[in-house]
């Protein structure tokens, strides 16, 4: 087989791995992407380089290593050959990266990253007590298989906190790309260096990242992409000084890390793109949710509206409990903050409710993040009259319309009620004030219930009272009209007029029913009927005005 044709079957291996890892992972960290890689494999992955051609090694592709030295950092970067970058790019990514020591050590007083004593890359000595940060070409890296995973491959990478195995966890570098180009892999181009009278090919670049929600080339905006890769990549960093991402990871890892960028770095607003798959996914567990970037909208709530150290205390508790799950982590951390976890998870839910067009319906005091207008709105299950509502464990749920049955509902309920452009939330304390929301609900424009169970929650106190059946609104001038609650021993309501006539017969199959404003309409003249269930027993009046 000849060279050219085993490169091209080469590209397309790695182009198919490629493909295949990001319809999976929609853009995922390339932190992630190697530590999952090196748990799939076990941590048997091979050193062989795979975007370097024949006898060509990582030192062909560049030649004057220069350093940047800051307070707690020692930069690698070369000015010329595909690893290139600017003095520009980085001069900003030492006044970024030192921002980002500021909040996460000096200020919120979390552990230093321990850094290597020697760069994986350009094989160079980092001074005693900084921080070495290379800045390069991802996909040109040394033993490429060792810091991205079997693929050897990272598309559309900011950046790589690069870990240094399992046996050494707590100790890593930042690998920085070095102009936020990716090679476009259905289009690939190549570029040859001339090495000592042999020829290097490589993948050339050429593809900007993009902006997910704005659209601007971060290739051009490198300023931006590198205020939010220097919060979330030094968080990755210090992350593993509590736990080890070889044995425990888990979701909070990047929800955790992409959050602090937000926090760091609100003006970009990357993690917006990750919010759509996240709340489509409404109803799974917390911790099971794919979305694991998207996750970040609960750190943001945490940080916002708890405690803006919170989640030092949930990486403190893993340190001291590396077993347990995030779920416990986070209960322990509220308790010491003597809270409730089921009320703090319920709040969550109810605030995340105001997103996207809901936003604009309550005071911006109600939200946890002044981004909720840009995000997604988030989705309901269209509910129907006597719908029974499911809440997993660490999971939340939104119905629009209907009226719930909660006889034996376990986890937290409330209503959020939209009525002329403004919303107004209404907690669900027991079964009891289900009654009381009937008229309310009916009156409003929309509605949203809110349901969500943390743990395994007792179910709601209370029981239902009997009541007599009664139609309401009344008089109807509008909107739906109602009729609760039925007997589950009979199948109809009766409509009669004055003089006692049958207008018709309703079938019904649950313990309320309404009827449509049209359908209404087209039965019933305004004035004075009678209603009942079944076709015997008294009749009650109803006014129709309209």
């Amino acid at each position: 087989m000849s060279r050219t044709l085993r490169h091209i079957l080469n590209v397309w291996t790695i182009l198919a791995t490629t493909l295949a890892v990001s319809a999976f992972a929609h853009g995922r960290c390339g932190t992630m992407q190697a530590v999952e890689s090196w748990i799939e494999n076990k941590g048997k992955v091979t050193t062989a380089a795979t975007t370097t051609q024949g006898s060509c090694e990582a030192e062909d592709y560049y030649d004057s290593v220069y350093s940047k030295t800051t307070s707690h950092f020692q930069i690698f970067y070369v000015l010329n050959g595909p690893h290139a970058t600017t003095e520009k790019f980085v001069d900003s990514l030492a006044v970024n990266l030192e921002k980002a020591w500021d909040l996460h050590i000096s200020k919120n007083k979390m552990l230093v990253p321990k850094g290597r004593d020697t760069t994986v890359h350009y094989q160079k000595p980092v001074k005693s007590g900084l921080y070495g940060v290379e800045v390069l070409e991802l996909n040109l890296v040394r033993n490429p298989k060792t810091v991205h995973g079997s693929s050897g491959f990272c598309e559309d990478c900011f950046a790589v906190t690069n870990f240094s195995g399992k046996n050494n966890w707590q100790t890593s570098e930042l690998m920085i790309d070095n102009d936020f180009m990716v090679v476009d892999l259905f289009n690939p181009e190549y570029a040859s260096l001339d090495v000592g009278g042999k020829k290097c090919k490589y993948w050339k670049s050429t593809k900007p990242i993009i902006h997910a929600t704005e659209k601007y080339s971060y290739a051009e905006k490198w300023d931006k992409a590198i205020r939010v890769t220097a919060f979330h990549e030094l968080y990755h960093a210090i992350q593993v000084r509590y736990l080890s991402p070889y044995e425990h990871m888990n979701f909070w890892f990047e929800a955790s890390a992409t959050g602090m960028e937000e926090v760091g770095a609100p003006e970009v607003n990357d993690y917006v793109r990750y919010i759509p798959e996240f709340l489509d996914q409404t109803g799974t567990p917390l911790d099971q949710n794919t979305a694991i970037y998207g996750a970040s909208l609960f750190f943001l709530y945490l940080h916002n509206r708890v405690d803006s150290l919170f989640d030092k205390s949930i990486w403190e508790n893993f340190s001291k409990n590396p077993d347990n799950s995030f779920r416990q982590q986070f209960a322990s951390a509220l308790e010491t903050r003597k809270k409730n976890p089921q009320d703090v998870f319920q709040d969550f839910a109810e605030r995340l409710a105001y997103s996207g067009k809901n936003s604009k319906a309550v005071d911006s005091s109600a939200w946890f993040s002044a981004d909720q207008p840009l995000w997604k709105t988030v989705p309901y299950i269209y509910s129907t009259e006597g719908f029974r509502p499911d809440s997993s464990i660490f999971a939340y749920n939104y119905y629009g319309a209907g009226f719930p049955a909660l006889e034996n509902y376990a986890g937290k309920a409330s209503v959020l009620l939209f009525k002329d452009g403004h919303a107004s939330l209404r907690k669900i304390s027991s079964i009891n004030t289900l009654d009381s929301l009937r008229t309310e609900s009916f009156a409003a424009d929309s509605i949203i219930w809110i349901f969500s169970r943390f743990e395994n929650p007792s179910p709601l106190p209370g029981k239902l009272a009997s009541k007599p059946l009664r139609a309401y609104p009344t008089p109807w001038r509008h909107g739906n009209l109602c009729f609760a609650p039925l007997p589950l021993d009979k199948k109809f309501i009766e409509i009669r007029n004055r003089r006692g006539d049958l207008v018709f017969r309703e079938n019904y199959n649950g313990e309320t029913h309404c009827l449509d404003e049209n359908f209404i309409k087209s039965k019933m003249a305004p004035g004075i009927y009678r209603y009942r269930v079944g076709s015997s027993g008294k009749t009650k009046d109803l006014m129709i005005i309209y």
